[in-house]
């Protein structure tokens, strides 16, 4: 009786355990619904399926200069200006979702200043095959960019399982400039 009692015992820890386990390998709502990263690096392309990315240069200053527009925008915190090259790779497409997620997980979205709603790269219409560049501009404080990582998508909602171009923007801050100049997106 002492034998099977053991046996008993046994097989039901063996039980828990495998129940514990199944519990921690299953995706949980949150990794089924989240996008897919595409990761990558400054000057090298990112293949996010429907577009390609690729970040030319990281630029940062207190004051930013839009092209044919006379007034200088200031902020209490830094511009940070993203230049990059976007292609469309299947249709024509917008780029929905533009953020800079820092080191501690703290994420800042595009700057919504009036003036780069028409000009910046997240409200340009990419065309198939067609390379066109310009910038991205997010108000942040410059000593969050080390460590930091661009992250642009296509669709801003209903994006389960989208891909997602993660570009790490290296570990060191650019110098801070007085004025940055904005770089009109534009297809080349």
């Amino acid at each position: 009786m002492t034998r099977r009692k053991l046996l008993n015992a046994g097989l039901t820890l063996a039980v828990l355990v495998a129940i514990i386990g199944l519990y921690r390998w299953t995706p949980t709502q949150k990794d089924i619904q989240d996008p897919t990263p595409i990761n990558g690096v400054m000057a090298r392309p990112v293949d996010a399926g429907r577009f390609k990315l690729t970040v030319d240069a990281v630029r940062v200053g207190k004051k930013l200069k839009i092209p044919r527009n006379t007034t200088v925008r200031e902020t209490k915190t830094n511009f940070v200006v993203v230049d990059a090259t976007v292609v469309a790779t299947q249709e024509p497409i917008h780029l929905n979702l533009v953020q800079i997620r820092t080191a501690d997980g703290v994420t800042y979205v595009g700057a919504n200043r009036s003036g780069l709603e028409t000009v910046d790269l997240g409200s340009f219409q990419f065309a198939p095959g067609i390379a066109a560049r310009g910038s991205i501009v997010i108000e942040m404080p410059a000593d969050k960019l080390p460590g930091a990582t661009l992250q642009v998508m296509e669709k801003a909602y209903m994006n389960d399982l989208e891909p997602q171009a993660n570009v790490s923007l290296g570990d060191q801050a650019p110098a801070v400039r007085d004025v940055v100049t904005f770089a009109k997106a534009s297809a080349s």
